[in-house]
């Protein structure tokens, strides 16, 4: 089953002359969903095949802009603070080539509301992003950022996808129901960040 929610936003656009091979887990159905300025929630993610992993809560939209400024917003650790909704702090600790340890400080809900924690990202350059777990006050993080072509050279297919594991506190199907509400939101807000930067 899939579920969504309705954005008003110019910013998702058609995905009419895109071909679902080229994005796993968009099929035709899911392109129309798309196509009428929703975010999707996809039931797995674009890298499995067979076997789901079903931590993830994973999320697509099309975004307006370039792939490099796309990347760039997404990646931008030092200002996330600025523009992404529940993040209160967010700084890059350690840097080792493509690989970046950031410490953040988010309102992710749950008994204690807000959470410090470290991020190891795997980045590959316009493309892809990995993230894990590298300690801090909530129990697990794990999660990836995807950049896919679109119809058009300054229109891309952005899916995110996250598990988040604050604790014995909060139970797994209440924090994937806040998930479902938060991460479009998140992908919103990359959104409106592209379009100030273009």
């Amino acid at each position: 089953m899939i579920r969504h929610c309705k954005v008003g936003l110019a910013v998702l656009l058609s995905l009419s002359d895109l071909p679902a091979e080229e994005i796993p887990g968009i099929d035709p159905a899911r392109q129309a969903r798309l196509e009428a300025g929703e975010h999707v929630i996809l039931e797995k993610r674009p890298d499995e095949t067979d076997q789901i992993d079903h931590r993830f809560v994973t999320v697509a939209a099309i975004v307006a802009g370039p792939r490099k400024t796309i990347w760039e917003v997404i990646n931008d650790k030092e200002n996330a603070a600025t523009f992404l909704e529940g993040v209160l702090e967010s700084k890059v600790i350690e840097r080792e080539g493509n690989r970046i340890l950031v410490e953040q400080l988010t309102h992710v809900g749950g008994p204690r509301g807000s959470y410090r924690y470290r991020l190891w990202h795997e980045l590959t350059p316009m493309t892809k992003a990995d993230f894990t777990h590298a300690g801090g006050e909530l129990r697990n993080v794990l999660g990836t950022w995807w950049i896919y072509d679109g119809p058009a050279a300054d229109r891309c297919v952005v899916v995110y996808s996250l598990h988040i594991d604050p604790g014995l506190l909060a139970p797994q199907v209440v924090v994937k129901a806040g998930m479902r509400k938060t991460m479009p939101k998140t992908i919103q807000s990359i959104a409106k960040e592209v379009a100030k930067r273009k």
